[in-house]
C-alpha cells in the first residue's frame, strides 16, 4: 500500500472556524487521480470536569447543526500558540466558572483522519469548584449543569447525552486510571 501523492492543492472556502481545501492527489499503484476535501480547523480540547462531591460539570447548549440543545462536557478550539492543557483550564473557567485542582491528558486522538486535519486533547480536571462567573463569547449562551457521577451512565444510554465527542471524553475518563466510579457500569 503506497500513500496519495498531493499534486496540488487550493483553498475553495475560509471561515473563522474552519477552512477546506482541495487536494488533487496521484495514486502511484493505481494509477489514479483524485480530488478529496480536507477540513482544516484549529485543535480542540475537551474537558471532563468532576467536583469534590462527584458530580461532573456539564454544559447544555443549543447547537445549530441539529438545531437541538445538548448536554456536552466543556471544551473548545485552541488558541495559536496556546498549549492545550492551558486551554483545558481556561475553556472550563469561561464557560463555567470553575477552577480544578488537578488536570491530566486522558488521551489526544485524530478527529476524524478521512477528512479533517485536525486533533482533540481530552483532559480531566480534578477538584473543580465555582470560582467565578462565566465568560463567554459573545455567541455562546451556555448553561451550567452539575450531574452526579452515577447518572451520567444512564444519560448515555437514554440519549440525553448524545454528543460523539462528549461520548468518547466520558468513556476515556470512565477507562482512566483517574476514575474512582468502579462500581458504576458505563455502558
Amino acid at each position: 500500500m503506497k500513500k496519495w501523492e498531493v499534486r496540488g492543492s487550493k483553498k475553495i472556502f475560509e471561515s473563522r472556524i474552519f477552512s477546506i481545501t482541495t487536494k488533487n492527489c496521484f495514486h502511484p499503484e493505481k494509477k489514479l487521480s483524485w480530488d478529496f476535501s480536507v477540513v482544516e480547523a484549529s485543535d480542540w480540547i475537551n474537558v471532563i470536569a468532576l467536583t469534590p462531591d462527584d458530580k461532573f460539570v456539564l454544559v447544555r447548549q443549543h447547537r445549530l447543526g441539529t438545531d437541538e440543545f445538548c448536554i456536552e462536557t466543556p471544551g473548545g478550539m485552541m488558541e495559536p500558540g496556546e498549549a492545550p492543557e492551558a486551554c483545558a483550564i481556561r475553556e472550563l473557567r469561561e464557560e463555567t466558572g470553575f477552577e480544578g485542582t488537578s488536570v491530566h491528558l486522558l488521551k489526544k486522538l485524530k478527529v476524524n483522519p478521512a477528512i479533517m486535519a485536525n486533533s482533540i486533547s481530552f483532559y480531566f480536571i480534578d477538584g473543580c469548584v465555582k470560582k467565578t462567573s462565566q465568560a463567554l463569547d459573545a455567541a455562546e449562551d451556555i448553561e451550567v449543569l452539575l450531574i452526579d457521577a452515577e447518572l451520567v451512565p444512564g444519560m448515555i444510554r437514554d440519549g440525553s447525552i448524545d454528543h460523539s465527542i462528549v461520548v468518547t471524553g466520558l468513556g476515556l475518563y470512565f477507562l482512566s486510571a483517574h476514575n474512582r466510579f468502579g462500581n458504576i457500569q458505563f455502558l
